[in-house]
């Protein structure tokens, strides 16, 4: 009976099949992506013991992974808590592969790791540290497609590398390829044992990331208490820090504040997570009001089949029934549509998803299980509708629908409208601010700047750097230890805060030639670039000595609007002890951190013939691509056993924000699809009260109604639904999106234009879709209603 009463309208049962199979799969699709988020560094074993120590500079409020080596092995040797340690350093290496150069993405770990990670070995004995080498062990994607028809464990290979001599390497063994729902992302394992066992008290040390794994019930809130004890009464170190453990399970979604290749944001995951929720809801509230007004129009029906001895349990039943079978009809095509649509998004984010609601039977059971709560759920209400009233009540010719039913319908709709405004502003702001920050001025012009990534320069850069001014094209070249959308300078030191007195304030510095300012085009604002006078002659190192770095204090250094400011620097051609120089210059601010980050005092030093860092290039010709083969061409001259590795920084600029590219990409995709949902629920709604009221509008046309005033009538009920549900919608979405927008240094506004806009599109959209069908009801000649009265 509940097939048939589906065929009985085929109209009524494609719009609500059609609706609930596109929420039913971009739910799911949503859905995947924030359980594969969440899913992150889940797979370890012992992933509730291992944990990886970040610090944090309460001074400067700065916090980073990158801590001093020498206290990983140093908790081991001192505390009984520490189970085993091990340094973790993700680093792009270039092998010679039978020849060819390589790059392979790299853990470099210390022995100890194989305590730690459980990585699945299928070749070699890669846990017993083989002596003479660096050991490399690679995953069976690595041998797969380099070594695919023998068995490389054994081979003696070596790397490319452009900071100095090659290094030789012996393969170890192979492992399988590691989870891609984790931050330790790598195609091999580079395993060396650390040297780094000695404090410093200048700072200047190996730095590195390092992870520890816990002895069982050890709490890293409290053994973080016990670390920083022991550190302040056993370590010399003249900056006050403190370090803190973070399970490996938490560290994906939460190191916003920490550079890391691999993160996540919470913040997003919570937006995704809310359209799943949006999107489901939406086409379940679609088939409420479908099967109430259906139901309201079935009623004299039920009625009848009260008479003739049906109970209200087996009406119920029925109509539970009738929902189950058109939620099982929408689950299946939903998951068709699922199913083709996996790999389209897969590579709209960039990553494989391993947990799918196709192949973890885990995610089938739960999607299974959900949708039989959700249907019936849903399907209640028509049933209580349909089943209540009495069998006299229904068949009389006087008979109204209960007002509290109405009542519902609406209440359902202005929800309905309340989600939609709020995606759809959402959507606005977001690209908004998207397009904000692509458009802020950074200080510099990032357009057409090649860079050329780290080297060892060594007595040949003066030279390259030369040969590659006389490509036509190449306006002007530099090399510096900073780049855009990296760390803030080459290094950074913390000073007295002269506004705050007792609180420190952190100073970037940046290395480069005596041709950084000129080739970034930094606006000079007061006195002087750099001459020929040089700010030292070296980059500051681990061997530095204390009286090389006094001697420092006394050389020529360029420094930032805000560092003068902040510093109180108002007289030039002076030493001054906090920015360790004698500014004679002050350019314009630029933003040397992601925008993320409020400017901060940095200070420009000019290194004479800089031995190793990155290149930056101005191109300017119409097609800077051409340029690209010419200066690889003169690299390979010079450097011949370095692999060319180049970006643009544009693109790297663009990639600070990818996930929020991402997600204003996905709010646009749902928007339409949530628009979607409500118009069909609209549209829907919209011809059951045409048909109830078929008549109507024909008398109505007969007594000299134009089309006009009757799209007017019928229209008048949606735009207050639509109205109510804008002033409902707007100060809510403002407010998460004002708490959103907290996270940006630099942030839009949301202007009153914006929130206009997008209620203006839902009226003009619903709207549409009311007068489309109005129009053509209106439109039929009256007297083919009329003739059986």
């Amino acid at each position: 009976m509940a097939w048939r009463s589906i065929k009985s309208n085929l109209l009524y049962s494609s719009i609500n099949i059609g609706g609930l199979s596109v929420g039913i799969a971009a739910s799911l699709l949503v859905a995947t992506v924030v359980i594969n988020e969440l899913s992150y560094d889940k797979n370890w074993s012992k992933g509730e013991r291992i944990v990886r120590i970040n610090q944090e500079e309460p001074a400067t409020g700065s916090k980073k992974a990158s801590i001093p080596l020498p206290l990983g092995p140093s908790l081991a040797a001192n505390f009984d808590q520490v189970e085993s340690y091990s340094s973790v350093e993700s680093i792009n290496n270039t092998f010679l592969f039978n020849q060819n150069k390589i790059e392979v993405s790299t853990l470099e770990v210390n022995p100890k790791i194989w305590n730690i990670l459980d990585f699945q070995i299928t070749s070699g004995d890669p846990e017993i540290f083989q002596e003479g080498y660096p050991n490399l062990v690679i995953s069976e994607k690595i041998k797969n497609l380099y070594f695919p028809a023998t068995n490389p464990v054994g081979e003696i290979i070596e790397n490319v590398s452009n900071f100095g001599e090659n290094e030789k390497f012996i393969i170890t063994g192979i492992i399988e390829d590691l989870p891609v729902n984790s931050h330790l992302r790598a195609e091999a394992l580079v395993v060396k044992k650390s040297n780094a066992n000695t404090f410093s008290s200048n700072g200047f040390m190996p730095y590195g990331t390092q992870y520890l794994l816990l002895k069982a019930e050890v709490s890293p809130a409290l053994f973080s208490q016990k670390i920083n004890q022991w550190y302040r009464e056993n370590v010399e170190d003249n900056r006050e820090i403190n370090f803190s453990l973070q399970p490996i399970g938490e560290i994906y979604l939460g190191s916003e504040e920490i550079y890391q290749k691999v993160k996540g944001n919470q913040n997003n995951i919570n937006i995704l997570t809310g359209i799943a929720i949006l999107l489901l809801l939406i086409a379940c509230i679609n088939f409420i009001n479908l099967s109430t007004a259906r139901t309201i129009e079935k009623i004299k029906t039920t009625g009848l089949r009260k008479i003739l001895g049906a109970s209200r349990k087996g009406l119920i039943l029925q109509f539970l029934t009738e929902s189950f079978l058109f939620f099982g009809i929408s689950f299946l095509l939903g998951l068709s549509i699922y199913f083709f649509s996996l790999t389209p998004l897969e590579n709209f984010t960039g990553n494989l998803l391993p947990l799918t609601f196709i192949s973890n039977l885990k995610l089938v059971f739960t999607a299974v299980s959900l949708i039989i709560l959700v249907s019936l759920i849903t399907g209640l209400y028509p049933a209580w509708v349909i089943s209540r009233p009495g069998s006299t009540v229904v068949t009389s010719s006087f008979f109204k629908a209960p007002i509290e039913s109405e009542t519902f319908r609406k209440t359902l709709i202005v929800t309905q409208f309340v989600i939609t405004v709020g995606i759809i502003i959402g959507t606005m702001v977001v690209q908004e601010q998207l397009r904000f920050l692509g458009q802020k001025d950074l200080g510099f012009d990032k357009e057409n700047l090649l860079r050329i990534s780290f080297t060892n320069w060594g007595e040949k850069g003066s030279a390259f750097k030369k040969e590659i001014l006389k490509i036509p094209g190449i306006e002007r070249a530099t090399i510096g230890q900073w780049i855009p959308s990296s760390a803030g300078g080459t290094f950074s030191q913390n000073v007295e805060d002269p506004e705050f007195p007792g609180e420190q304030l952190e100073t970037f510095y940046i290395d480069g030639d005596q041709d950084f300012q000129s080739t970034l085009e930094l606006q000079l604002v007061k006195g002087r670039t750099f001459r020929k006078d040089y700010s030292a002659e070296q980059q500051l190192g681990p061997e530095t000595s204390k009286e090389e770095e006094l001697n420092q204090d006394q050389n020529p250094v360029l420094i930032t609007e805000y560092t003068a400011k902040r510093l109180k620097i108002g007289e030039l051609n002076r030493p001054y002890e906090t920015i360790k120089g004698i500014p004679v210059g002050i350019i314009k601010d630029f933003h040397n951190q992601s925008l993320r980050n409020r400017v901060s005092p940095t200070i420009i030093r000019s290194v004479r013939n800089p031995d190793f860092g990155n290149m930056l290039i101005i191109i300017d010709t119409e097609d800077p691509q051409k340029i690209i083969p010419k200066v690889e061409k003169a690299y390979n001259t010079f450097y011949p056993e370095n692999r060319f590795d180049f970006s643009w920084i544009s693109d790297d600029l663009k990639n600070e924000f990818r996930k929020e590219t991402m997600l204003s990409s996905i709010l646009k995709i749902f928007s339409l699809l949530i628009i979607l949902l409500s118009c069909l629920g609209l549209f829907g709604l919209i011809t059951f009260t045409i048909q109830k009221k078929t008549k109507e509008i024909s008398i109505r046309k007969v007594l000299g109604a134009s089309v006009g005033q009757i799209v007017a009538i019928f229209s008048k009920d949606s735009i207050k639904l639509i109205l109510l549900a804008s002033i409902i919608s707007v100060p809510l979405t403002w407010y998460f999106l004002e708490q959103w927008l907290t996270n940006f240094a630099y942030r839009t506004e949301i202007s009153l234009l914006v929130l206009v806009e997008s209620i203006g599109v839902v009226f003009f959209i619903a709207l549409g879709t009311v007068g489309i069908r109005v129009v053509k009801a209106a439109m039929k000649n009256p007297a083919n209603n009329l003739r059986t009265e």
